[in-house]
């Protein structure tokens, strides 16, 4: 799958700091490697020097049970698949636990002269900011939720006397339309525009296919053991979320399954609203939430940033409760990830926050969740067909109370 297309999305804030260097952070928790292209083939036609840091190696995978930088215990076939796919060799550090910092500015300082401009590219949570912050001991915000750096911000106190541009974790041009969802550039016609959503729209989901199957398998056999305990099953999410998270109550509802749905939206249904009001941030709607769940029922968070207020906070209070959680989401490096006991992990980029194609690739993981669950519990289809229709009851006639 090219990338080259989307390119300009990043070249306009790019070009406008005027770097001579760049550094591309990469989240080893999360790599999030066709995003990661989208930066690399901007720096590579800039034709500027760079780095590329594989970050968080204290949250990375590996097949030890202790890693050493020095011995290279860190490089499985993994980390060599990722750094086969860039083309490049990554720098190993954590910087939270001050690991491969020191050869990192060594290598900074021999790449890049004095009165260099570098940029710090890479997606949400990757570590541009800690990256500075660790550089020239400056105090600046950094934090799991995604979006903390909103935007380019230089910081020229190094003593090196090279500029560090701290930058926003999204590949967007806020001065395109449709930003949020696939770029249709270069098409002509109305066939080529419907062609290329349908054609990313599939990507998404092939791409998401790869690596979601053996945790769906996971979560499904999860769910099957709560049900069978007598639990029930609550969706959450806000926005294009709450969508998909309808659709996950919906569906399991046709199949006979104890499941419900809460959301931001429609907010007049919930009592809630009435007293507090409701939105991404609302601490009251997590509360309301999950005031009724028990240690057999299972929450399940969707939020493609992983950042959403009340979904993460639900999940924190779930668990709290002895509940299970399960996160549906782009960026499993965040809150809603960290609260998660099973990530359902779509992979719908490169094209910035992508709502168009995440949201059909939560789709389908929500779709194949249900469907699979339901196959296993042995539901037919008669059954489904009684599930999904309409059931009267007797009713009072007017005028009479």
């Amino acid at each position: 799958m090219t990338t080259r297309r989307v390119e300009k999305k990043l070249m306009t804030p790019f070009d406008d700091v005027n770097p001579t260097g760049a550094i591309l952070m990469i989240n080893m928790a999360d790599p999030q490697v066709n995003t990661v292209k989208v930066f690399l083939e901007a720096v590579q036609d800039k034709q500027i020097p760079y780095l590329v840091v594989g970050n968080k190696l204290d949250l990375w995978e590996c097949e030890h049970d202790a890693w050493e930088v020095g011995k290279h215990a860190w490089q499985t076939p993994a980390w060599e698949k990722i750094e086969a796919t860039l083309g490049e060799q990554l720098i190993p550090t954590s910087l939270k636990f001050d690991i491969g910092v020191a050869a990192l500015q060594e290598m900074i300082k021999r790449k890049f002269p004095s009165g260099s401009r570098v940029v710090i590219l890479g997606v949400f949570n990757s570590g541009k900011s800690s990256l500075i912050q660790v550089l020239t001991g400056r105090d600046i915000a950094t934090g799991d939720i995604p979006g903390t750096t909103t935007e380019f911000t230089e910081y020229s106190d190094w003593y090196t006397g090279i500029i560090l541009i701290d930058t926003v974790g999204q590949v967007i041009d806020v001065n395109k339309p449709m930003m949020v969802s696939v770029d249709l550039s270069g098409c002509t016609t109305i066939e080529e525009k419907v062609a290329r959503v349908l054609r990313r729209e599939a990507d998404a989901i092939l791409a998401t296919r790869e690596t979601v199957v053996p945790v769906l398998a996971e979560a499904v056999r999860f769910l099957q053991g709560q049900l069978n305990a007598g639990g029930k099953i609550v969706v959450t999410g806000a926005g294009a979320s709450a969508l998909v998270a309808m659709e996950i109550a919906g569906m399991g509802l046709e199949t006979g399954l104890p499941i419900v749905s809460f959301t931001n939206n429609l907010a007049d249904s919930h009592p809630v609203s009435f007293a507090k009001g409701l939105g991404e941030e609302s601490g009251r709607l997590a509360q309301y939430i999950v005031q009724f769940m028990t240690r057999k029922d299972v929450l399940i968070g969707v939020s493609a940033s992983g950042g959403t207020g009340f979904v993460y906070e639900a999940m924190r209070l779930a668990r709290q409760r002895g509940a299970a959680t399960i996160a549906i989401t782009e960026n499993s490096d965040t809150p809603v990830g960290h609260h998660a006991d099973i990530v359902l992990k779509s992979d719908a980029k490169p094209e910035g926050p992508s709502s168009g194609p995440i949201q059909v690739a939560h789709l389908s993981i929500g779709h194949a969740l249900i469907l699979a669950l339901a196959d296993e519990r042995g539901v037919t289809a008669d059954q489904a067909i009684g599930f999904m229709m309409p059931e009267k009851v007797v009713t009072k006639k007017m005028g009479i109370k």
